[in-house]
């Protein structure tokens, strides 16, 4: 019976079935004599869980062990890296194009569990601060939840996999809208309550006929959904899957809603009901709009930058992600501007034991903002470099701290030479870094006059490799 079908099938479509990839996931088939149906087609009868389309499948909810090759997949991805020998922009970049990648593809149908996002993050975290698969909490230097913001929230702009994943499978609540003769619409989407209700707060219902809108679900009240402005009403009405036209056409809405009882029930009520009298239906369709973008449509991107509504940068991240300089200067500077770069004030609160005294002057006691801002021997290397850009680059002033620097020196400048200022100043504190590090490490100590020349023959050299012309 089978292999007729499929026969006739390959003859009408052309699409013929390779026999040695086939097997049959019977469902519900107990009373069934398998052997009678599979008569002629020599294929083998499996039981589920099995794997389609690269996603595992199941008559029940996902066991651990079925998600477990996912985390495998990306943990198997490090060895061949040797990430120890890469820095930290490097693994930044390969956290975010490949590490990051691999679980996309089962988060757009499945709502990931909260130890498998765990389980995930911690292989991304390890691997960009240690370049391996563990790693200890004092080698992470800036939170996990921070890293995970936009850049331009402050943040390294690696994928929160939890807000990612809202973002994808509002696709399937957006489609059911937009495209409904699919297939699957109809049945249950694999979303849940939060994402129905980031959907709602983010799109905006035009009635036109009132077929396609649900009464309670869908935000065609003033952008807002009933079910938001009512709450207290909707836990008591009956039949919340009804569109607009059923409710309001046979007055249906009412129903469930005689059990009242508080003032704020009745006071959405007569909210509601106002509401209510201000539908009017024509023969249009009716039309759903996506805030967050120009044209109206929905797009992942805008769904996961919605959701860090509320988070905030301190500093001017733009400049600092966009200055001309190399993913390690970027890198370097993220951390200086939070002041999370291993000065003795970081390392002493670990518990490492080192010497707290500043080893450019031996005066003061070591931080990130008297290190590479205020020391004596610092404070040298910035004359220096305002003497060779002419100006444009300004001493530090006595007691600033570093974010305010950081924006002052930004806004002195011009839009145009903005990315140059910003390349200059993390050039300029990552040799004061590294001329630290010598000290400590090599016990060789460089002359202010020669600190600039390296920063000059840094940004020469990047120049020449990615702009092809020389900084004078």
């Amino acid at each position: 019976m089978v292999a007729t079908i499929l026969h006739m099938f390959g003859q009408a479509s052309g699409l013929h079935i390779n026999l040695s990839k086939c097997a049959v996931y019977p469902i519900h088939c107990d009373n069934v004599n398998m052997e009678e149906v599979m008569e002629g087609f020599p294929c083998p009868v499996k039981d589920f869980p099995c794997s389609y389309l690269g996603l595992p499948l199941h008559t029940r909810q996902l066991r651990r062990v079925d998600i477990q090759p996912i985390i495998d997949k990306v943990a198997n991805r490090l060895p061949a890296w040797r990430g120890s020998f890469l820095n930290k922009a490097a693994r930044l970049k390969l956290v975010n194009t490949v590490l990051s990648s691999i679980p996309v593809y089962f988060l757009t149908v499945f709502n990931p569990k909260k130890w498998d996002v765990q389980k995930i993050d911690k292989i991304r975290r390890a691997f960009l601060w240690n370049g391996s698969s563990e790693a200890r909490g004092s080698q992470c230097l800036v939170a996990w939840d921070k890293i995970k913001r936009p850049k331009l929230r402050g943040g390294m702009g690696i994928l929160d996999l939890e807000k990612f994943s809202r973002a994808l499978r509002l696709r399937w609540l957006w489609y059911r809208w937009e495209d409904p003769d699919r297939p699957w619409v109809g049945s249950e989407v694999p979303c849940s309550e939060v994402d129905k209700q980031l959907f709602r707060c983010s799109t905006v219902v035009t009635l036109g006929d009132g077929r396609t809108a649900l009464f309670w679900e869908s935000a065609w009240s003033d952008g807002v959904a009933p079910r938001d402005f009512a709450p207290h009403l909707y836990k008591l009405a009956w039949r919340k899957g009804l569109t607009v036209r059923e409710e309001v056409e046979y007055q249906t809405w009412t129903r469930g809603l005689w059990r009242m009882s508080t003032a704020d029930e009745m006071a959405e009520f007569v909210l509601l009901w106002e509401k209510v009298q201000e539908v009017f239906f024509s023969d249009e369709p009716d039309r759903i709009i996506w805030k967050w973008t120009k044209n109206g449509l929905y797009s992942s991107k805008s769904a996961y930058e919605i959701q860090f509504v509320g988070s905030y940068c301190t500093f001017n991240s733009f400049a600092l992600w966009k200055a001309k300089a190399e993913g390690k200067h970027r890198f370097f500077g993220w951390l200086f501007l939070q002041e999370k770069i291993q000065t003795a004030d970081n390392l002493l609160l670990k518990g490492i034991e080192c010497d707290p005294v500043c080893c450019l002057c031996d005066q003061d006691f070591e931080t990130a903002v008297h290190l590479c801002l205020q020391c004596c021997f610092a404070q040298e290397i910035w004359v220096l470099v305002r003497a060779w850009t002419e100006g444009l680059i300004n001493v530090p002033l006595p007691g600033v701290q570093v974010e305010e620097w950081w924006n002052s020196s930004l806004q002195a400048s011009s839009t145009e030479n903005r990315s140059k200022v910003a390349a200059i100043l993390l050039y300029t504190v990552w040799n004061v870094w590294n001329e630290r590090n010598r000290r400590i490490f090599q016990g060789i100590s460089q002359p202010p006059i020669r600190v600039l020349s390296l920063i000059k023959e840094e940004m020469k050299i990047r120049q020449q490799a990615c702009e092809g012309r020389v900084l004078t």
